[in-house]
């Protein structure tokens, strides 16, 4: 029910560890949305992996898609390990001017000190309809660490799905 995709990807140290499969995750989940209005993807703290188009959206084109694989698997940029940066600005950027969007946060880890701040911040840039729902939902991709990190990341993440209309979902370190 996405007419615009936007990623949110954790690309700190313990997710390069696990590249290949957050590249292969990502990929099948723009799969799943075969003609979108647009797309985007960007780090957990708001750097876009294409920078020449930062606040625009990636047209949906085959050629585009396969850019964006390639530039995803090389992909480094400064990440804190936390969706809250990145969320934000995805959702003050393009949740007022386009409909039915769609946010996937994929990470491992949260650094953050407050589950409520998050909360909070994100309900305050992600605007609510007549009905009071969240406009933009939020969907949450987590990789279970291999050297036994903590729950953090999908306790925060459960909660920000759940409040915005998505879904979390763990996935196990390959």
């Amino acid at each position: 029910d996405s007419e615009y995709v936007i990623f949110v990807i954790d690309n700190s140290g313990s997710m390069a560890e696990i590249w290949e499969q957050v590249s292969n995750t990502m990929n099948r989940i723009l799969d799943i949305h075969p003609k979108v209005k647009g797309f985007q993807v960007m780090n957990d703290n708001g750097i876009y992996l294409v920078d020449s188009t930062r606040r625009k959206w990636l047209p949906d084109t085959k050629r585009r898609r396969n850019f964006v694989k390639k530039q995803l698997h090389n992909w480094i940029a400064y990440s804190s390990s936390s969706p809250v940066e990145g969320l934000q600005l995805a959702l003050q950027t393009y949740a007022n001017r386009y409909d039915k969007i769609a946010i996937y946060v994929l990470g491992d880890d949260f650094t953050g000190s407050s589950y409520d701040a998050v909360i909070d911040a994100v309900n305050r840039v992600n605007p609510r309809g007549a009905s009071g729902e969240a406009k933009v939902r939020i969907h949450g991709i987590g990789f279970l660490s291999r050297a036994g990190g903590t729950p953090r990341y999908s306790t925060l993440m459960r909660a920000v799905t759940e409040r915005n209309r998505g879904s979390f979902l763990a996935l196990p370190a390959q």
